[in-house]
């Protein structure tokens, strides 16, 4: 996936043996470009932060610079409503009460402190599993992702041995943090992302869904059968690559038609994106025998998304918010012959992709 090279080559950058002092505001636009990334935006972000957006391998990713300057953050920005912010998103006029949103997710805020970064900490554990999650300076956003300092430190990791009594591995190199921050970001977006038990949802509101998938055109089709599932993935989510390999074998034995309707979720639908880019390929060539393949092989060829398309992607993500599910991947299928629909929102089990297949 792209966004871990960019991640694990910044990372590495981070990781080398620059003697900058921690006294001072870290030069973070050096550390990026004497490594060979390309620092090649910087704005102000509503969150309080200066935001830079790298380029590595291609690719590009934005990071943020904390308020005193002297630490990276990367991850994901949200506001009360739970969504990823885009940059030019505008701030609440007052700071949420961060608490009871995520007492309201269902999870459980079991310590505060004051992060070494300037953020005020969250220790929050949801079955048995406990993570930090941050509020920014002005109490407006909460971020979940991981800190750094200048010698590519996780900040993080040692929060979550002293405030969480998590121990973590002191010498972590910077490729294995890559992949422990992706996996952070996913199971911190979980917990922030309200997930219903499917026993509460109405049958006749599962069944308007599928109606409205169907209805939908932005989607690209494979596979056979009567058997049908509409997947809502985004370019960028790994655990929606990992269900299109869970779901392939099924394809390939004719037990599944597969509709896969792409969404531009974790970029905040921001249509200048990497994963805009690889969405508006995906369904402008629908036509290519292997273009599903090639979108989860990584693969797939970029472009910018014209107004026509940007409409189809921003009317996807209005439809994934209409399900009053927020994470991806999003799966709503109805079994040949049957007329209830099921859905699961998550990434999916064996034993939940077997239900898929009526069984005659």
């Amino acid at each position: 996936m792209q966004k871990n090279l960019i991640l694990k080559s910044i990372l590495m950058a981070l990781g080398a043996s620059l003697s900058l002092s921690a006294m001072a505001a870290t030069d973070w636009k050096k550390i990026m470009t004497v490594r060979g990334n390309k620092v090649v935006k910087e704005f102000s972000s509503p969150s309080g932060f200066r935001g830079l957006v790298v380029e590595a391998g291609g690719a590009e990713k934005t990071f943020y610079v904390t308020e005193n300057g002297d630490y990276l953050f990367s991850g994901e920005l949200f506001g009360e409503d739970g969504l990823p912010i885009a940059q030019k998103n505008p701030a609440s006029k007052t700071a949420p009460d961060w608490n009871r949103i995520m007492q309201g997710k269902g999870n459980n805020v079991v310590k505060e402190f004051r992060s070494s970064s300037g953020f005020k900490g969250l220790v929050v554990e949801r079955n048995g599993i406990k993570k930090i999650f941050y509020i920014t300076a002005n109490g407006k956003f909460l971020a979940a992702g991981e800190v750094f300092n200048s010698t590519g430190g996780s900040i993080t990791k040692l929060e979550l041995a002293e405030q969480a009594g998590i121990a973590q591995s002191a010498a972590v190199m910077p490729t294995a943090v890559a992949g422990e921050v992706d996996k952070t970001i996913s199971e911190q977006s979980k917990m922030l992302n309200s997930v219903r038990e499917l026993e509460s949802v109405p049958t006749e509101f599962k069944n308007k869904v599928f109606a409205a998938a169907e209805k939908s055109t932005a989607w690209v089709e494979e596979g056979s059968g009567n058997n049908i599932v509409y997947v809502i993935f985004d370019p960028i989510c790994p655990h929606c690559h990992k269900t299109w390999e869970m779901l392939r074998p099924y394809v390939q034995r004719g037990l599944l038609r597969v509709r896969w309707i792409p969404v531009i979720s974790l970029s905040g639908n921001n249509m200048q994106s990497p994963s805009a880019q690889m969405a508006a390929y995906f369904l402008s060539n629908r036509g290519e025998a292997d273009i599903v393949e090639k979108m989860f092989r990584k693969t797939i060829k970029s472009v910018a998304p014209d107004d026509k398309m940007a409409r189809s992607l921003s009317q996807n993500l209005l439809f994934l918010r209409d399900t009053n599910f927020r994470g991806t991947p999003l799966l709503i299928y109805q079994r040949g012959g049957e007329r209830n629909a099921f859905i699961v929102p998550e990434q999916p089990e064996v034993e939940q992709i077997e239900r898929m297949i009526r069984k005659n």
